[in-house]
């Protein structure tokens, strides 16, 4: 047999048996990367037992693989946040999610400096982490988590999810000189979450407990009858509930003033 022409009957081989293995597998394909959009489908889907942590594996695998690639990276941080926050109660383990998270989105903020999604989330990751390990913690993260929101609302003013969070952090702080608490800016950065997503039932749940803390009731009643006239978010149901829960006991707190 001809030496030269080995390669040929090779490739005429690698060929039959490619076709022989669509034709019990249908249509032969590449496996798919995981990306931006399969992140973003999957986040969608994140209520379903078990998308979590497939989610989190798979933006594991993608990032180790693209290690500067922001977009994934903040998207991994969110995915660290959600299984913390909704499938975890043990603290240590939920904390040593939040310092993933936490690591995860200041890589993301790094890489993809221009999107206000991946200050945000590194925002979230910093104040939940300082939330759970007490209030002096909680004191030092203020910085860092408003520094982060505040970049996210340079890139865009109209980011809904860092005024929300803004409000949550000046009305929980005390204010000066300890820290930066402000009821006042608190109730306004609430009422722009509402504004630019009136479909966020956090939303909604923020400006009402702000506006308690001016003294101003009677919107506050109607923020909190807001949320409980509210459908459930089948992408956080168990979100949606916790903050129909809340508003009642809120609800009737407030009753008589």
């Amino acid at each position: 047999m001809n030496a030269r022409r080995l390669p040929l009957l090779c490739s005429l081989l690698l060929l039959c048996m490619v076709l022989s293995g669509a034709e019990y597998a249908g249509v032969w394909a590449a496996p798919a990367t995981y990306d931006v959009a399969a992140a973003d489908s999957d986040w969608k889907k994140r209520a379903t037992p078990g998308v979590a942590d497939a989610m989190i594996e798979s933006l594991e695998t993608a990032t180790k693989a693209n290690p500067s690639d922001g977009e994934l990276l903040w998207r991994l941080s969110r995915a660290y946040w959600w299984k913390a926050a909704r499938y975890t109660t043990d603290r240590a383990a939920k904390l040593a999610l939040l310092d993933k998270a936490k690591a995860a989105g200041e890589q993301g903020a790094k890489y993809a400096s221009n999107n206000a999604n991946a200050h945000y989330w590194h925002a979230v990751s910093i104040a939940q982490a300082g939330q759970i390990r007490g209030i002096l913690q909680s004191l030092f993260m203020v910085k860092p988590t408003k520094d982060a929101l505040d970049r996210a609302l340079a890139i865009d003013a109209e980011h809904a999810s860092s005024h929300y969070l803004m409000a949550e952090l000046l009305h929980q702080v005390p204010g000066p000189p300890i820290s930066i608490g402000n009821r006042a800016k608190s109730v306004e950065e609430a009422r722009l979450a509402v504004k630019y997503d009136p479909s966020d039932s956090a939303h909604h749940l923020v400006l009402g407990k702000c506006l308690i803390t001016t003294k101003q009731y009677a919107e506050a009643r109607k923020a909190f009858e807001y949320v409980l006239n509210m459908s459930i978010d089948p992408e956080d149901p168990e979100g949606t509930k916790l903050d129909k829960a809340e508003a009642e006991e809120l609800l009737a707190s407030i009753k008589g003033k």
